[in-house]
C-alpha cells in the first residue's frame, strides 16, 4: 500500500511542485525543475546547494504568495510579533490558495479516513491556521509560529533555527531581494545571504535529490532593527522541489494528533523519519522536517494507516455546492454543481461523481465552459449523497481524483437547502 506521504508528493508534482533533479540532468522547463549540486563535498564557500531553479508560470501563484510573508517576522524568537492588517491578509490569501489544492486534498482526506470524522474546507482551513499561524507561547518566547520557524527561519542567539523549506533557501542564495519588501533598505541587503559550510549527507543521500542535509551560515535580515545578523545552522534539512502547500500538507498529515500518522515516510525510493514537534498544548507545529533514512528496501513504501487515496491530480475544475437532502424523495433530485476556475472550457464526457461509499454517476455528453458552472443531476443507482455525512468525489476520464470534498450530517438538516463548499 502506498505511503501517504508519497501520495501527497506525487499530488504535489502534479500541481505547484517542481521535479528536483541533480545538475548532472536535463530539466524540463514547461513542467519545473530545480536542479540539485551533485558535488556538495567541496569546501567552496559560495557553493550553491541549489544551482538552478525553474517554476512555470503556470506554477508561481503559491510561490508568489509565500514569498511576500517571508519578510514580516520579527527575527528573533523572544521578540514581540506586530502583525499588520495587511500582513493578516496575505496570510489568509496564502491559505486561501492551498486549501484546495491536489496535496492538500490528499492530507485532508487522509485525516477525515483516519478519525473517522467529516473534515470541510472550512474545518480544514482553522486546522490549517492552527497547526501554521496562530500564535503560541513556549519557554519565554512570546509569539511563536510553526509557518515562521519552519519556513522563514528564527534566530536564537547566533543559531539559525528552523529554516527547513527549500524555496527560501534558493532566495536567499542569490536573490534574496526578493523578499525584502519595497520600503526596507539598510546596509547588508545583498542578494546572496548564504554562506555554505559544508555537507552533512548521509550515506546514499546523494542519489536523492528530493532532499539535502547541509550546514551554512545565513546572514539574516533583523528588519525591526535594520540589522544583518550571521546565523550559524550547523546541521539543516529540507526537502527539496515540493510547493508551500507539499510542505504544509506533509507537516499536517504527520503533526495531526487525531491521524495518528506514521512517523516515517517512503519518498521517491528514500526512506525519511519526518521529526516533528509541537506547542504545549498540541494544536501547533513548533518544527517540522526530514531526517534521510536511506533507500527503502526494493523501493517499497510503507502503510497509509488511513488506506490508499485514489491519485490525486491538480486540475481547475472543483466541486463547490451539492443538494444533498432535497425535498420529497431524494432519488433522481440529487444534484452536484461544478465549476471551471481555469481559462479554457472543459470535456467533462467520461468523467463520474463518486460518493463516500464507492458508488459513482457517470458525466456523459457535457461540457463547461471556462468560469462557467454545470449542474450535475445522479441519477439512481448511481452516487447517492447519505443524509448521515460523507463525501463526494470528482474523477477524470483517466481515473485521477480532481477534487474531493466532504460534508457533516449537520450540513444537511434542512430540506431542499443547496450546501455550499
Amino acid at each position: 500500500m502506498k505511503d501517504v506521504y508519497q501520495q501527497i508528493w506525487e499530488a504535489d508534482q502534479s500541481g505547484a511542485g517542481i521535479r528536483p533533479i541533480l545538475d548532472t540532468e536535463a530539466g524540463d522547463a514547461e513542467i519545473g525543475f530545480v536542479k540539485v549540486n551533485s558535488n556538495l563535498n567541496g569546501t567552496d564557500r559560495n557553493l550553491r546547494v541549489l544551482p538552478e531553479a525553474v517554476i512555470p508560470e503556470t506554477r508561481r501563484r503559491t510561490y508568489d504568495l509565500c514569498r511576500v510573508l517571508l519578510d514580516n517576522y520579527a527575527l528573533p524568537e523572544r521578540d514581540e510579533e506586530i502583525e499588520t492588517p495587511e500582513e493578516r491578509e496575505e496570510v489568509h490569501d496564502l491559505v486561501h490558495a492551498i486549501v484546495d489544492t491536489a496535496p492538500m486534498q490528499v492530507a485532508r482526506e487522509y485525516v477525515a479516513e483516519s478519525t473517522g470524522t467529516a473534515v470541510t474546507r472550512e474545518r480544514w482551513y482553522n486546522t490549517l491556521m492552527d497547526l501554521w499561524f496562530r500564535r503560541f507561547s513556549s519557554g519565554g518566547d512570546p509569539h511563536l509560529t510553526g509557518f515562521e520557524h519552519v519556513v522563514v527561519g528564527e534566530q536564537e542567539g547566533p543559531k539559525a533555527q528552523g529554516y527547513h523549506f527549500w524555496y527560501k533557501y534558493y532566495l536567499d542564495d542569490g536573490f534574496a531581494r526578493q523578499v525584502d519588501s519595497e520600503m526596507v533598505s539598510f546596509p547588508g541587503l545583498t542578494d546572496d545571504r548564504i554562506i555554505y559550510l559544508g555537507s552533512k549527507l548521509a550515506a546514499d543521500q546523494a542519489q536523492f535529490p528530493e532532499s539535502v542535509t547541509i550546514s551554512y551560515r545565513w546572514d539574516a535580515p533583523d528588519y525591526d532593527r535594520k540589522v544583518m545578523r550571521p546565523l550559524t545552522k550547523k546541521i539543516g534539512g529540507f526537502f527539496v522541489g515540493c510547493s508551500i502547500e507539499g510542505l504544509l500538507a506533509l507537516g499536517s498529515v504527520r503533526a495531526h494528533i487525531g491521524a495518528r500518522a506514521p512517523k516515517e515516510a517512503v519518498i521517491n525510493g528514500a526512506r525519511y523519519s519526518l521529526k516533528v514537534f509541537r506547542s504545549q498544548n498540541n494544536r501547533h507545529i513548533r518544527t517540522f522536517y526530514p531526517v534521510f533514512m536511506g533507500p527503502a528496501a526494493n523501493g517499497n513504501g510503507g502503510t497509509t494507516g488511513g488506506g490508499e487515496i485514489p491519485p490525486v491530480k491538480a486540475g481547475q475544475v472543483r466541486i463547490i455546492a451539492a443538494l444533498i437532502n432535497p425535498e420529497g424523495h431524494d432519488p433522481g433530485k440529487e444534484t452536484v454543481t461544478l465549476i471551471n476556475t481555469g481559462t479554457t472550457s472543459l470535456p467533462l464526457d467520461e468523467w463520474r461523481i463518486e460518493d463516500r461509499n464507492g458508488k459513482s454517476h457517470r458525466i456523459s455528453g457535457a461540457m463547461i465552459g471556462a468560469g462557467e458552472t454545470v449542474r450535475v443531476p445522479l441519477d439512481p443507482p448511481g452516487a447517492q449523497l447519505s443524509n448521515q455525512g460523507g463525501r463526494i468525489t470528482l474523477i477524470d476520464r483517466g481515473g485521477n481524483t480532481i477534487h474531493t470534498v466532504t460534508y457533516s450530517k449537520g450540513q444537511v438538516k434542512s430540506q431542499g437547502e443547496t450546501v455550499l463548499f
